[in-house]
């Protein structure tokens, strides 16, 4: 390897290998050099290995230590470029493919001189290499304080806490420091506080005004001796009046009382400076760095830190500022994510949305389902440069939920149903919930438009609603389906309602007045009495928790319902909500959709409807559960529908059931989603009073299958 110093010692210029002998002269002349270029020129090597690679970052912590950064060039698409690239470096320094631009972005070797103020005091000042930029943040007058992430903080300093008050209400609310990874409060008590993560993207403070400094393109000015605070913001000041500008900002590392310290200082030209210190303990030189953002973490991460504001009595010792005159500044406000939500979100949510969307500048949110354990909403969003991007799917539920979720779908989901289902890009966690965000592979544009299957069916558009439907069982979860296999299952245990419903006898009793330990009860439109189901649950069901039967068995849904599968314009289908996902009888997500259809949605307003209703389901359970029989229901459009997704199911799901004798197999997840009915919130009592009618029809035909003993009829 040859080694050239040129350009009056700015450039360093390779050829040839930096191997373990080149590495051997590189480290000779680093030795006896008093200066580091910081152009190093590598288009001329033909190799390099570790041992090379370990020589140039001896050579990059000494030109570091000059507050200098390496401009490295480098032939785009080389094998060195490659190895720079595999090894991290192309990160950790500037690489140029020809060396005019590395020599512009280079800071020239000083002579190590000092500039003397007019105050009188010296510095060592290496020049700027560009204005830096300061991001501004201010809640609303009146308002709350912002929710921001700690990412989005950066290294910044202003006012705000951890809880959602204002310093007026809130004793820890006051002077905020943050390192983009930890954020200290110092409160009413003066007592500093502190928060540290590894997840800054996911973690948030309230803040009410913050300045964020990025300072590393500035001035970095070195104080010759000691330093009174103001002192040096008057010599900041003035450098910052000489030059025109307009505001100045700079990030201070040094000593004050013996102890590491670090201060953030902005203010308009004229007009007193904003500013805030933060001290800790640790050894001399723990506050020097690289960079501003380097020496504010190391004194965060030090003992006892410590919030103060700096006032004339401030003394600084081994100060180093890197100052920024008319720096760009930026209204952090107008870079926030936006979010359009049909109804304000609870805390956790938002914190939710902004640590799952964040590389957006709006998302708008529609609400797609609010179920039981669940909120899920359709997103179109915005990138920061105003163009639309794919929608995605966004579901918020407690975390118990998401954690089954996220496990169905890497065991179940994507090794079968890729393409029909969803990806998942994004979670985040906060507080009792947590949130998943899904793309699907079927869209293709921003315009795309997703609808749960649910608009369709009470849309103008049955029949595609329909043929959905049958999509959905035939073909998207055919995978699934089409490799049930008989197997002994214990079916009480797999279709027990009181997993998700945990006080239906209760419910029953305070809604309906059916008594949980009365064995039968009373259904006037058909003048008998009938089985109680919720007697049968309390009393009855645990001891059949062990109960097996060989019936043909799948990976299923658990809770495929109307929302719970989505189509596109295309008419692509999606399904999504995977909580519930588990290997159980092949029949429960066939005989999901017709509990919805018949119990949940035809009208029941007008007289008549109900016992309708009623005659409709009764009758489908006295002949073969297969088939469907006609039923008079002209006049109700919604009831018509149901009885035709309900024929089209159950013709389905006996495709699926091993022995068409296994009725059972469709009746009693029918009876696990007929019961719960009872407790929804929102639905008329006279609805809730056909389901229990329903339901103890259905637990009727169950015990009458299986040879099991009715409710008043003995054990």
């Amino acid at each position: 390897m040859t080694l050239h110093l040129q350009h009056d010692r700015n450039r360093l210029v390779f050829s040839g290998r930096l191997d373990a002998t080149g590495a051997r002269e590189l480290d000779a002349w680093l030795a006896g050099a008093d200066a580091v270029p910081a152009v190093w020129d590598l288009s001329g090597l033909v190799f390099l290995s570790s041992a090379g690679i370990r020589s140039l970052l001896t050579l990059d912590r000494r030109l570091r230590a000059g507050g200098r950064r390496a401009q490295v060039v480098v032939p785009a698409g080389s094998l060195v470029a490659d190895i720079l690239e595999l090894a991290g470096l192309a990160a950790q320094w500037d690489i140029h493919a020809e060396a005019a631009a590395a020599h512009r972005h280079a800071l020239p070797v000083t002579s190590g001189g000092l500039s003397r103020t007019a105050s009188g005091r010296s510095y060592r000042i290496m020049p700027a290499r560009g204005r830096g930029r300061v991001t501004t943040l201010a809640a609303a007058p009146e308002g709350r304080p912002l929710l921001v992430r700690f990412d989005e903080l950066g290294v910044a300093f202003g006012r705000g806490g951890f809880s959602a008050g204002s310093a007026a209400d809130e004793p820890e609310h006051g002077d905020l420091f943050s390192t983009g990874h930890t954020v200290l409060i110092r409160g009413a008590g003066g007592l500093t506080d502190f928060f540290e993560t590894t997840a800054p993207a996911a973690t948030f403070a309230r803040v009410e005004t913050a300045v964020r400094l990025e300072t590393d393109a500035g001035e970095r000015w070195d104080a010759e001796g000691a330093v009174a605070w103001s002192g040096l913001c008057a010599d900041l000041a003035a450098r910052a009046a000489a030059t025109g500008a307009a505001t100045w900002a700079a990030g201070i590392a040094g000593e004050s009382a013996g102890r590491p310290t670090v201060l953030a200082v902005f203010a308009a030209v004229g007009q007193s400076p904003r500013s805030l210190a933060l001290r800790a303990d640790g050894p001399a030189g723990a506050a020097a760095g690289g960079s501003w953002a380097e020496a504010a973490t190391a004194v965060a991460q030090a003992g006892n830190p410590e919030l103060f504001q700096p006032d004339e009595a401030t003394e600084l010792t081994a100060v180093r500022a890197w100052f920024l005159a008319d720096p760009e500044v930026v209204d952090g406000a107008a870079q926030r994510l936006v979010i359009a939500a049909p109804e304000p979100l609870p805390e956790a949510w938002e914190r939710i949305v902004r640590a799952t969307f964040t590389d957006e500048a709006r998302v708008q949110l529609r609400r797609l389902t609010g179920g039981f354990m669940a909120a899920t909403f359709a997103a179109a969003t915005v990138d920061r440069q105003g163009r639309r991007t794919l929608p995605t799917v966004l579901k918020i539920s407690p975390r118990a939920v998401t954690a089954r979720e996220e496990a169905a779908h890497r065991q179940y989901v994507r090794p079968f149903i890729l393409n029909n289902a969803t990806v998942l890009i994004g979670q985040a966690a906060q507080g009792e919930f947590a949130g998943l965000r899904y793309n699907f592979l079927g869209i293709t544009g921003s315009d795309s438009q997703l609808q749960p299957l649910e608009a369709l069916y009470l849309g103008a558009d049955f029949p595609s609603a329909l043929a959905a439907i049958h999509q959905t069982l035939t073909n998207v979860l055919n995978p699934w389906y089409g490799q049930a296999a008989v197997s002994t299952v214990r079916p009480f245990a797999d279709h027990d309602p009181r997993g998700l419903f945990t006080q239906l006898p209760q419910a029953a009793q305070e809604t309906l007045g059916i008594s949980p330990d009365a064995p039968r009860f009373a259904c006037a439109p058909l003048g008998r009495d009938l089985p109680n189901p919720y007697y049968f649950l309390l009393h009855r069901w645990d001891g059949l928790l062990a109960h097996t039967q060989a019936w043909a068995a799948c990976i299923t849904h658990g809770d495929l319902n109307f929302n719970n599968v989505l189509v596109d314009e295309r008419g692509n289908i999606y399904v999504i909500d995977f909580s519930e996902t588990r290997i159980r009888n092949v029949a429960a997500d066939f005989a999901r959709l017709e509990a919805i259809a018949l119990l949940q949605h035809p009208r029941i307003s007008a007289p008549g409807d109900r016992d309708r209703i009623l005659e409709v389901i009764a009758g489908s359970l006295r002949g073969p559960v297969w088939t469907m029989p006609a039923a008079a229901v002209a006049d109700e459009p919604l009831l018509q529908r149901a009885v035709a997704l309900a024929t089209a199911v159950r013709g389905l799901a006996a495709t699926r059931v091993a022995d068409p004798a296994h009725e059972a197999a469709y009746l009693l997840p029918l009876l696990e989603w007929s019961m719960p009915i009872v407790a929804f919130r929102q639905i008329e009592p006279e609805r809730k009073e056909l389901a229990a009618w329903a339901s103890g029809l259905i637990l009727e035909r169950i015990l009458t299958t299986l040879g099991l003993p009715l409710p008043g009829a003995g054990p």
